[in-house]
């Protein structure tokens, strides 16, 4: 297995420049990728680089975060830092020499990824599924690792979204965390880490991605998608600190589910649920995608309701009206339900409709 290529999280480019949506990314005038610091990220993460670049960092960690909340970005910083032979500076990487881009490209041959598939191409090359890394690839990492490392100062192994690890390849992946072997380590993202089983835990250090203040997220939207201002404020409100999400916001799609979901909400006696979800679920042209774009009508309509019971808390002096005249909580709890189910592959309009058919009869 070699690297492949890493930038996984979509890039949004403005008129003048192109960044990784969280923010770990630049795109130079000669098209390729060099590193960025992570955003905000306090003592923790700089406690833990100091470690990276000495060689005493613990071998294996579970970054941890909300989607597109720079958990890419984290790891290709914490995985420079391990790799780059700069003397400049003992607190992170140069994130300009031949090794720093080399990982920001997904180029460097001790960086290994273990990831599900991308596109049509990447699933049929490799026998990567769009929804579990199976066990087979993380043996075929495994093998990987047990070589010697090609420049000699470590081997880093990857694996985005290990939380969609099936069962069978987290027990196989145990081997690993308790022998990693000589300067290996392992790096493990994760959007829900509950998903992971307890012994994972119990063999790595977690690393969580904090949420970026909102001033942080308005002055990176200003720098980044400046065309797109008359978004930005619905934007940070919906982020929830993570830059990707408010960049994600600002895209044409999320601003039209948006509006659907605000047509819902204002009218919820009168919601169509199969015609709502169809029109969720429009342009969306294989499975995988219909999945994406569920998701993110559940979050723009989580982040919603979320709101309302808050406008609900704070008019109230110490009790909630009635759950029967105000049923936001019910509603918010019957989301996350749905995204249960999109995680055991039901179907997303099935998921979506049965979602929205309890906000209509509640």
């Amino acid at each position: 297995m070699t690297a492949g290529k890493w930038v996984r999280e979509a890039r949004i480019p403005s008129a003048s420049q192109s960044m990784a949506a969280d923010g770990g990314s630049e795109v130079g005038r000669d098209g390729v990728l060099r590193l960025c610091a992570p955003l905000g990220q306090g003592e923790a993460l700089a406690r833990w680089l100091k470690l990276a670049r000495t060689g005493a960092l613990p071998h294996a960690f579970v970054v941890a975060g909300a989607r597109g909340a720079g958990k890419t970005t984290v790891i290709q910083w914490l995985t420079a830092a391990l790799l780059c032979p700069s003397d400049l500076d003992d607190a992170g990487p140069c994130g300009v020499c031949r090794t720093c881009t080399r990982v920001a490209n997904g180029m460097h041959p001790d960086v290994h990824l273990v990831d599900r598939a991308r596109d049509e191409d990447d699933k049929d090359e490799w026998k990567k599924s769009f929804y579990v890394i199976k066990v087979d690839q993380i043996r075929r990492a495994q093998e990987t690792l047990q070589r010697h490392a090609v420049e000699g100062r470590a081997r880093v192994l990857v694996i985005a979204d290990a939380d969609c690890m099936d069962e069978e390849g987290q027990n196989a992946l145990l081997k690993t965390l308790e022998e990693p072997g000589e300067r290996t380590y392992l790096l493990l993202e994760a959007a829900r880490p509950e998903n992971l089983l307890p012994t994972i835990h119990s063999r790595a250090q977690r690393l969580g991605v904090l949420p970026l203040a909102e001033a942080v997220l308005r002055r990176e939207l200003s720098a980044r998608i400046p065309e797109r201002s008359p978004h930005h404020e619905d934007a940070v409100r919906l982020a929830g600190g993570s830059l990707g999400q408010a960049l994600l916001a600002c895209t044409e799609r999320v601003v039209q589910l948006h509006h659907l979901v605000r047509q819902a909400l204002a009218e919820p006696v009168r919601l169509r649920p199969v015609a709502l979800a169809r029109e969720a679920l429009a342009g969306a042209r294989s499975r995988h995608l219909e999945v994406d774009a569920a998701r993110n009508f559940l979050w723009l309509l989580r982040r919603e309701l979320h709101a309302a019971v808050c406008a609900l808390a704070d008019a109230a002096d110490a009790t909630y009206p009635a759950p029967r005249t105000e049923p936001w909580t019910a509603w918010l709890e019957r989301t996350l339900a749905t995204e249960r189910d999109l995680d055991l592959l039901i179907p997303p309009e099935q998921a979506l409709v049965a979602c929205l058919a309890s906000f209509s009869t509640t």
